[in-house]
């Protein structure tokens, strides 16, 4: 005698006399199957991802705002990255721009300076290093270089720029989009190693090696005197001055370079020649590193004022 299966069985398809035969268990794990796709799908659209709106494969939409990705999370910031960590005062976030590096962010769009992003990983907050039409992630500078940096900003919130564990911008409360971040100067000679935190999220480190150039490396201050055209001045004195009372002077050499030993701190440049008025830097000297001070502008007495390289501080 035969045993009936203990399975319930029915007949579907039947038009085609196409026989299925399901057992309850098999029936209860594809229902559950479908009521977890519904859930998905529902949860993706009312997030944007199954919206009318294209996303490219770098995760950004059709207006070229990053997209948080499952590999870019909110997390904890670290001590060192935190405006807010232990011997620091707490910053109003929505206070004006502050820099003591004369940084200056403001937003911008890349692709109208026909700028070409370089591939790789992208992260939701990215920052770019411009050289020529270039946009990337790392890269080489002179000493004494002036160049601009590009931020890619996910969401609302406060914008915080550092270069290592020191806070060079704050920005206060900014927007998702695109931003130029102009005034950065190769000031000392080595890594910078840039990093932004905007809404929580921390950007990718963006290494920028700096070169000697055409600097004198030898001692441990440098810097240039130039005309309005740009083109250095031979045999002006230089004196570089601290709080301290310190004071050291030097002569400009045949391409309008100087170089002075000093030690660490804060020192006011300025420079002399008869029938000419300069401009004045200041320039924060590291220890154990050749840094460089901005260029000092020299105009003849009774000309206009210098075009290029106004007055700067650290």
């Amino acid at each position: 005698m035969i045993e009936r299966s203990k399975s319930i069985t029915f007949k579907c398809l039947a038009p085609y006399e196409i026989v299925g035969i399901f057992s309850m268990g098999k029936i209860i794990f594809i229902m559950a199957g479908l009521i977890f796709a519904l859930l998905f799908v529902g949860l993706s659209a009312s997030q944007g991802m199954g919206g009318s709106k294209a996303y490219d494969q770098s995760g950004n939409n059709f207006m070229g705002t990053p997209v948080s990705s499952s590999n870019q999370v909110s997390t904890v910031i670290p001590d060192y990255l935190s405006p807010y960590s232990a011997g620091r005062p707490e910053l109003d976030p929505y206070g004006a721009g502050v820099s003591a590096f004369n940084l200056l962010l403001e937003p911008a769009d890349p692709a109208n300076g026909g700028l070409v992003v370089g591939g790789g990983e992208k992260l939701a907050n990215q920052l770019y290093l411009q050289r020529g039409k270039d946009l990337s992630t790392q890269g080489r500078v002179s000493l004494g270089e002036q160049y601009v940096l590009w931020a890619r900003i996910n969401g609302k919130g406060s914008f915080l720029l550092y270069d290592y564990n020191s806070q060079i911008l704050n920005q206060g409360i900014v927007t998702p989009g695109w931003y130029r971040i102009s005034g950065a100067y190769a000031n000392y000679l080595g890594e910078h190693i840039y990093r932004f935190v905007s809404a929580g999220l921390a950007s990718n480190n963006l290494s920028i090696m700096v070169d000697p150039g055409s600097y004198p490396t030898s001692f441990s201050l440098a810097g240039r005197v130039l005309d309005q055209s740009g083109q250095g001045m031979p045999g002006i004195k230089v004196t570089a001055t601290n709080n301290e009372g310190g004071k050291f002077s030097t002569t400009t050499g045949p391409a309008g370079y100087y170089a002075i030993d000093v030690a660490a701190g804060v020192y006011l440049v300025n420079a002399e020649f008869p029938g000419y008025i300069f401009t004045q830097t200041s320039v924060q000297a590291i220890t154990g590193v050749v840094s460089a001070a901005r260029p000092v502008v020299g105009t003849p007495m009774g000309s206009a004022p210098p075009l290029i390289w106004p007055q700067q501080t650290v």
